[in-house]
């Protein structure tokens, strides 16, 4: 049972890896459409840079959980969607992203 979480574990860390990947590249396009001095942009690369932000606490809470507390993927898969949720609500401009990953984490093999 261990092994099957450390697998979901990092499976789901590679999957929020991929999330941050994304958008880092929407913020270098969106630098490069609208330039680094313009006070718009500035303040859109802040919201971008928090979410980023949020999204590495994520993934680093979800590579430190201990996976000797977990009596079942189940119930790991419950805490990392507790986890996910606050995400969600607090970063609405993420939703959609983050939507994906619980939807993947919910259809897991094996829970």
């Amino acid at each position: 049972m261990r092994e099957t979480i450390e697998r979901y574990r990092a499976l789901l860390v590679a999957r929020l890896g991929v999330l941050e990947e994304e958008i880092q590249l929407a913020e270098a396009r969106y630098r490069e459409k609208e330039g680094d001095f313009r006070l718009v942009t500035l303040e859109n690369v802040a919201v971008i840079e928090r979410q980023l932000h949020d999204l590495r606490r994520l993934r680093d809470q979800v590579t430190n959980l201990d996976v000797e507390e977990f009596e079942s993927p189940g119930t790991f898969r419950d805490v990392v969607l507790g986890h996910l949720q606050e995400l969600y609500e607090k970063r609405t401009l993420m939703r959609p992203s983050v939507r994906m990953v619980m939807e993947c984490v919910r259809n897991m093999e094996a829970w």
